[in-house]
């Protein structure tokens, strides 16, 4: 079987409307696990330092394994997540940049979806 039978032809619609609703619902899932833990962002928290390392820790495992699977899917701009995704394995918060690309890689995705 050939990549193009398993993924679907560049120039079908749907097939492209399906890649870009499950890349945007996987973003979205990222999205969720960085804003829903106050820990991941640059929040001010009364947390010992080792607990809140060990929650980004966490968090960044989350991340890693979405990002997986966006890859699965074609998606084209991991690099940014995994650098969050370091970030937050060594303790360090995402910063509000990051957030706001994710949100405009997901508007992009909605966009390609809905064929706008």
């Amino acid at each position: 079987m050939s990549q193009t039978a398993f993924f679907g032809r560049p120039s079908d619609p749907l097939a492209t409307a399906r890649g870009a609703r499950v890349r945007r619902l996987l973003l979205e899932q990222v999205r969720y696990a960085l804003t829903t833990e106050p820990a991941a962002l640059d929040i001010p928290l009364e947390v010992a330092a080792d607990s809140l390392t060990y929650i980004r820790g966490r968090v960044s495992i989350t991340v890693g394994a979405i990002v997986v699977r966006l890859n699965q899917e074609g998606f084209t701009g991991s690099e940014r997540l995994y650098e969050m995704r370091d970030g937050l394995a060594e303790g360090r918060p995402v910063d509000r940049g990051d957030l706001e690309w994710l949100n405009t890689i997901i508007a992009t995705e909605r966009g390609l979806q809905t064929g706008s």
